[in-house]
């Protein structure tokens, strides 16, 4: 029971990241694909003009500016022993309910995908914060 829980809770946040990430990277972002738990760490640095015109120097303002102008949290990536001045931060991704995802996933074969929409109908904060970022981003 442990083995299935662990299988198809592998399936569900290795889609999510892969598809978080992937949304991020085409919002200019880098993003190391994640192998494993819940996390992306992002690398702004090459905004930095864009964000510097801002009045963003640094992964602390980054978050804090991120935060109030639209709701998304991050934390800067100083905090993770990253340099004060980098432009990067650290993205948990799960703001989902995770029963309902899990029993999704259980309703699909562990040898089959899950289905394109799966993220969107079980996970959409993340996917929408995502979103917001890139949004954020590009305005």
């Amino acid at each position: 029971e442990v083995e299935r829980y662990l299988s198809h809770a592998r399936r569900v946040l290795r889609d999510l990241g892969g598809r978080s990430a992937e949304g991020l990277r085409q919002g200019g972002l880098r993003v190391q694909p994640p192998v494993g738990g819940f996390y992306l760490f992002l690398d702004f640095g090459e905004l930095s003009e864009k964000l510097r015109e801002r009045g963003i120097a640094d992964g602390r303002a980054l978050c804090e500016r991120l935060l109030a102008e639209t709701g998304v949290a991050l934390l800067p990536g100083v905090a993770f022993g990253r340099p004060a001045r980098e432009l990067t931060a650290r993205m948990a991704f799960v703001d989902f309910d995770g029963g309902r995802a899990l029993a999704a996933s259980e309703a699909i074969p562990l040898q089959e995908p899950l289905p394109d929409d799966f993220c969107e109908t079980c996970c959409h904060n993340v996917l929408e914060a995502t979103r917001e970022i890139v949004r954020w981003v590009r305005g």
